[in-house]
């Protein structure tokens, strides 16, 4: 079982307790980081100082809020499973953290699995880098440490001026290896270019890090990602007796503060998405600066044809896949804000959109439920700066639909568009058939509709069995 409130002191000072009848023994380099005058700390005062009170708070399912992240931990477990093409793999439960920590803690206390967890704070329930939102600490990992001098040495890079790196604000000593912890007095917006530059610094000072002089793997250097998890504090790994300790060993950082110990080139110094300074940005654009800076106006945003939301329902039945349903129907409740559609619209289409979506359903555990409609709705209801700009490649990727950007072949819009109206008018007298008028082939919403009169008591399947089309189309024009 994890220990959420033990330290090494608690360790050394009650050995009756957690020695001798717990089993427990010091992690490598935890006795010698003490001997430098290092505290030990808690895994609950760890966390709380690492994620403050910047967390979303705890929330049900159904009071779900946009605009709001959460930590997430993962707890792996010795059992696999067998994924859809036949592969093994390890069980793993995530869970979302939020403000005050008590699901990581609780988890910690309980748990007697491997658990990871990221001083990183996530965009909804996925893992990934594109969700990460905010950064509270830079996490460096230290393996094979030199046992003749390694941490003497590793305590010296934080004070030499030649291939300067920063101190730590903790040491947690995992097992074997060290897990170095510098936390951030404010949290990083993780925007790319701020990614990308936290990137290329903890690349070099994983190198520092991993120098002859600390650690017997200087050879085989391990860099990890920006937002990789690391063993939680508390929790043990494979040797059960051996549980992650931490040592509070310097104060918080800013920005300043962390680039002060690295080399110019690879400071930290865009930390918004913006390269100009405000005095650029007042010269450059001096209407915007005077309603967004000065007088604290809101953003404008640009308002769209609603044919483009009607259009995207026609590509939600024609083409979405069961795994994207919630991003499709999330995609028009976007679509609903940029359009302006009316709430009483948006609610008729979200619920038959949901109800073909749930005919797709093809496993037990698989339902398109409330709860996902609910946080679709949400998008449209409480709408963030999201909600007005997408760019159409997310899009794509999150709802696997193939959307390509209108090609004018370096026409300007006004000629585009009357060279696509002659087009059409020349296909109209060319066939008979008129788009505009609904003339030639008839319109496969009033098929629908007369089979629908002609057969009262009828069923959606006896529709698709008896007209020829297809099921997309027949529930988009059922009602």
């Amino acid at each position: 079982m994890g220990y959420s409130k033990l330290s090494y002191d608690d360790l050394v000072e009650h050995p009756e307790v957690w020695r001798s009848e717990k089993g427990l023994t010091s992690p490598a380099w935890a006795k010698e980081i003490s001997e430098l005058g290092y505290n030990g700390v808690w895994a609950v005062d760890f966390y709380a100082d690492v994620f403050g009170a910047h967390l979303e708070p705890s929330r049900m399912p159904e009071d779900y809020q946009t605009g709001e992240y959460g930590a997430i931990a993962l707890e792996i477990f010795d059992k696999f499973t067998t994924d859809s093409k036949g592969r093994k793999k390890r069980k793993v439960h995530r869970y979302t953290i939020t403000d005050g920590c008590m699901e990581l803690f609780d988890l910690i206390d309980r748990s007697d699995n491997f658990v990871l967890i990221a001083p990183v704070a996530y965009a909804g329930k996925q893992r990934t880098n594109e969700n990460a939102r905010f950064l509270f600490a830079l996490c460096v990992e230290i393996d094979d440490i030199n046992p003749k001098n390694g941490i003497n040495e590793l305590f010296y890079a934080f004070e030499r001026v030649n291939r300067p790196v920063p101190k730590p604000t903790y040491i947690v000593c995992s097992g074997n290896g060290l897990h170095l912890y510098y936390v951030f007095e404010r949290p990083i917006p993780l925007f790319k270019n701020i990614f990308e530059q936290f990137t290329e610094a903890k690349t070099y000072m994983t190198k520092q890090l991993w120098s002859a002089q600390i650690s017997n793997a200087h050879d085989k250097i391990q860099y990890e990602s920006v937002c990789q998890a690391f063993r939680a504090v508390g929790t043990s790994g494979k040797d059960k007796h051996k549980i992650a300790l931490a040592f509070e060993t310097g104060p918080k950082l800013t920005i300043e503060d962390f680039n002060a110990r690295l080399p110019k080139k690879y400071a930290v110094n865009k930390i918004y998405k913006s390269e100009l300074t405000k005095k650029q940005a007042q010269e450059l654009y001096p209407e915007w600066y005077q309603r967004i800076v000065v007088e604290k106006g809101e953003r404008g945003h640009w308002n769209r044809h609603e044919g483009i939301y009607y259009n995207w329902i026609e590509k939600c039945y024609e083409g979405t896949e069961v795994n994207h349903r919630y991003y499709c129907l999330e995609n028009l409740c976007s679509l609903a804000v940029q359009c302006r559609i009316a709430p009483e619209q948006v609610e008729k289409d979200v619920r038959e959109l949901a109800e073909y979506f749930e005919t797709l359903t093809n496993k037990d555990d698989n339902h398109f439920t409330e709860y996902d409609i609910a946080c679709a709705m949400r998008t449209y209801e409480e709408p963030t700066e999201s909600a007005y700009r997408r760019r159409i490649e997310f899009i794509s990727e999150k709802t696997n639909i193939p959307l390509q950007r209108t090609k004018r072949n370096g026409r300007k819009q006004e000629v585009h568009l009357k060279r696509i109206r002659a087009m059409q008018e020349f296909d109209d007298e060319d066939n008979g058939t008129n788009w505009r008028n609904g003339n030639g082939r008839k319109p496969k919403a009033d098929i629908v509709k007369e089979w629908r009169l002609a057969h009262p008591e009828g069923r959606k399947a006896d529709c698709i069995r008896d007209t020829g089309l297809s099921k997309p189309t027949v529930y988009k024009w059922w009602k």
